[in-house]
């Protein structure tokens, strides 16, 4: 009787504790797998209409403390700052440009132009003429004190037969040599070349042969402009002989 009694209890007792396991597994299966309503998150009560300025651009940014209390930069603020220039030598200011050549204690040109009016007397057996006219002369200095000149000068006479004017041309090149100084260029040339006369005489050429010896000196006025004095020794062969005459000049002097 007992036993039959022991059975009984144990079989009561088992029974409700099953039954108690099943009702706290399927009150824990109802709690925790089930997904809760999106109005009850925290995900809902995030404003729609947040500005994406304000969230970091990047992890760095992220990270740091002070990354959301800094207002992003603004693209105008940007642009107004000063850009570096690329290339520092590109900033410097261009050196001034060196002068063709340096002599003494300024600079100065390789070309010099000469324009101006001369004076020959002429002296052959034929005739005589003190003749007045033009004298150009173009030199270019391949340093600072020698030159290749070359000149032309043309003459102008009175009549000396009936309706006939002696004209001369007289033209050449050779060295110039110059002592250049700041204010007074004094120089010396020799000139070789030919000559041209008229009027024509009976059995004799128009053309011969000149050399012309000589200097003069030049005062400098301007940086490019200069007055010059001139005086010239000059030997013709025209008419089948020598002739010995002198030649002077004066007028300005353009350098460039």
């Amino acid at each position: 009787m007992k036993s039959v009694l022991m059975s009984a209890f144990l079989l009561c007792g088992g029974v409700c504790i099953a039954q108690a396991q099943e009702i706290s597994f399927s009150g824990l299966t109802q709690t925790t797998n089930r997904a809760a309503a999106f109005s009850h998150t925290s995900a809902a009560r995030v404003p729609r209409n947040q500005s994406l300025q304000a969230a970091p651009l990047f992890i760095a940014d992220a990270l740091t403390p002070a990354a959301s209390l800094t207002a992003p930069v603004s693209l105008n603020t940007a642009l107004a700052l000063p850009l570096a220039p690329a290339d520092s030598a590109a900033a410097e200011p261009s050196p001034a440009p060196q002068p063709r050549f340096i002599y003494s204690d300024r600079d100065d040109y390789r070309w010099q132009l000469a324009l101006g009016v001369s004076f020959e007397r002429f002296r052959s057996s034929v005739y005589h003429a003190s003749a007045v006219g033009t004298h150009t002369s173009l030199t270019y200095f391949l340093n600072d004190w020698l030159g290749a000149e070359g000149n032309v000068s043309t003459f102008f006479a009175p009549t000396i037969y009936i309706g006939e004017h002696v004209k001369l041309v007289n033209y050449g090149a050779g060295p110039r040599i110059n002592w250049r100084r700041p204010r007074w260029e004094p120089w010396i040339h020799a000139l070789f070349g030919g000559t041209h006369a008229l009027p024509q005489t009976a059995g004799h050429s128009q053309n011969g042969l000149s050399m012309q010896f000589g200097g003069g000196v030049d005062y400098r006025l301007l940086p490019r402009l200069s007055f010059r004095v001139e005086l010239d020794y000059v030997r013709t062969r025209l008419f089948g002989q020598w002739q010995d005459n002198a030649q002077g000049a004066a007028g300005v002097v353009f350098h460039f």
